[in-house]
């Protein structure tokens, strides 16, 4: 792969004091890709005006990006951030994470359904294809900033990393597990899958507990492959433990729904 013998840069472009990132960018694109696609497919899956539909995305988008970096921050690394305070609203530097935009999203999505009396299943449904396919393209966002790769690795698709952008205990290694690469191809499958069974006619929530279950399968996974600093909990790194929970929740989801009849 091109990324063994090379780095990447973070940025993209600057003009004067304006800076462009790669993160941020690939960020933005993979938000619009996803919203683009949200509205594409609106038609069939939702009854939302378009007044409607742009205040959804507008809060989605908003919350979402709040609720990545606040988890970021008091989960992972509160004892940098703690004495770095105004570095908490540097979310070009990195530092966002999925688990937080997806919980957001859903208390964002709970209180619009109730506001406008729909469906909270149906909304969901709608957006979850979207999401996980922006998913897909975000990840590498990781890649130019040179963040949460796996453990050492000698293969041609090995990843090189920075000696500055090392994880402490790692410092000798140059080559890593491409873990953004994995999860990135592993998310556009499951987007894949969803896409085909949204067009089937399937209980209410399906789709959205296909897709938090689906998922929580893909981060549990490559969780034994990543080495970037998190809380240990019975000796499961906390993204691990959430991602057994909403495995868990979606199993229970799925049998109720799916029980045969006698």
């Amino acid at each position: 792969m091109w990324w063994h013998d090379s780095l990447p840069s973070k940025l993209f472009f600057a003009f004067g004091p304006f800076h462009v990132y790669y993160y941020g960018l690939i960020v933005a694109t993979a938000i619009l890709v996803a919203v683009f696609y949200a509205q594409a497919i609106a038609k069939n899956k939702t009854k939302l005006k378009i007044e409607q539909a742009n205040e959804l995305f507008f809060y989605l988008v908003l919350f979402s990006i709040i609720g990545a970096r606040f988890y970021h921050v008091l989960f992972f690394n509160w004892a940098y951030y703690q004495h770095h305070f105004l570095e908490i609203f540097q979310i070009w530097q990195g530092g966002l994470a999925i688990q937080g935009a997806i919980l957001a999203s859903i208390f964002t999505l709970l209180i619009f359904a109730k506001k406008y009396k729909l469906a909270f299943y149906q909304l969901s449904d709608w957006l979850a294809p979207a999401l996980i396919l922006g998913q897909s393209i975000g990840r590498w966002g990781n890649y130019f900033n040179q963040e949460l790769f796996g453990k050492p690795l000698e293969a041609w698709y090995a990843i090189q990393i920075s000696s500055e952008n090392r994880v402490v205990g790692f410092e000798n290694f140059t080559y890593f597990h491409p873990t953004f690469f994995y999860e990135s191809i592993l998310n556009l499958v499951l987007f894949l899958v969803l896409y085909f069974l949204s067009k089937k006619k399937l209980p209410l929530g399906t789709i959205t507990w296909l897709y938090l279950g689906g998922y929580s399968l893909i981060r549990f996974s490559l969780e034994f492959v990543r080495i970037d600093p998190t809380p240990l909990l019975f000796g499961f790194r906390l993204p691990q433990l959430v991602s057994l929970l909403v495995i868990l929740v979606a199993i229970i989801f799925m049998a109720k729904k799916f029980k045969p009849v006698k």
